[in-house]
């Protein structure tokens, strides 16, 4: 009786210091929920209503429904499937870039060292300068630097070759992001399999493919299914950039025209839906792939 009652005593006071955690857990979430909520969430919702009327201008309180005219309007307009199709070749080549660049510079810089340490900070350095302040850089390194040596036009005053040179500026703040998730992954595979590997015959190459690239499958998850959330909803790098060129201007771009620049609120939040379904099933639909692999692995 007196262990039973033991266990009992000693269950209650783990099940208590479990919601206890729980509590602490949920009280440090909360106030970013609630400012995610008030920004991102209710703007969100309260927009949807919009999308089916006529709305002109964000201070205007004059409107009317027009049911789904402005969704059928879109999908049959050419500009705004454009600039679909200039969404999607830019996060396409921007998670390969960026992931690719990301995990070579992991690869090299993986071991601890005061060399590797500090090249680590330098790679990553540019995802802490605004997206804005690395446009204008680049912007003047295409055309001052680039086209000075080699005689050739800034890609950015190309429409074949914007979408590239965007490309670019992104991986280059982005990729050291990636490469410090890679990193860490890395870093959490045990020693021991390496030199179990190398016992047994297994040479570098086997090794990374039999060993590194199945244990950090869970960080090639997290980096593509961000960089896929950021390249579809990429606005201010094509607004700097792009904002004369349709050739480089993405969904978020003609979202913005459409509700302040050409006075068509309602469209504009159509087409703020449309884009955000969009990436809301592409992110599920890669993340449940990536994790399905996961687990086969």
């Amino acid at each position: 009786m007196r262990q039973m009652s033991a266990k009992t005593n000693r269950s209650r006071s783990v099940s208590r210091l479990t919601k206890k955690i729980h509590i602490g857990n949920i009280m440090f979430l909360l106030p970013t929920f609630i400012l995610f909520t008030f920004v991102v969430l209710a703007p969100f919702i309260q927009g949807i209503p919009y999308s089916f009327t006529n709305w002109k201008s964000i201070v205007s309180t004059n409107y009317s429904f027009n049911k789904l005219a402005n969704y059928e309007y879109l999908l049959k307009n050419k500009y705004f499937l454009m600039s679909l199709g200039v969404t999607f070749k830019f996060t396409i080549l921007f998670i390969l870039s960026s992931n690719i660049m990301g995990f070579f510079l992991a690869l090299l810089l993986r071991q601890t060292s005061r060399f590797n340490n500090f090249s680590r900070t330098v790679f990553f350095l540019p995802f802490t300068v605004s997206v804005t302040a690395a446009a204008i850089v680049w912007s003047y390194v295409f055309t001052d630097i680039y086209g000075t040596i080699t005689g050739l036009v800034s890609p950015l005053g190309l429409e074949s070759q914007i979408v590239y040179a965007m490309v670019i500026i992104a991986s280059w703040r982005d990729m050291g992001y990636t490469m410090l998730i890679y990193i860490a992954a890395m870093q959490t595979i045990p020693k021991d399999f390496y030199e179990a590997a190398s016992i047994e015959g297994a040479n570098a190459f086997q090794q990374f493919r039999r060993i590194t690239l199945p244990m950090i499958v869970p960080a090639f998850t997290a980096n593509i299914t961000i960089t896929l959330a950021w390249g579809l909803r990429t606005f201010d790098l094509p607004m700097v950039v792009s904002t004369t060129k349709r050739a480089g201007q993405t969904t978020a771009v003609y979202v913005y025209q459409s509700i302040f620049a050409n006075n068509n609120a309602g469209l504009g939040q159509a087409a703020a839906i449309i884009l955000t379904i969009i990436l809301v099933v592409l992110t599920q639909i890669v993340s449940y792939t990536l994790r399905r692999i996961e687990v086969e692995l």
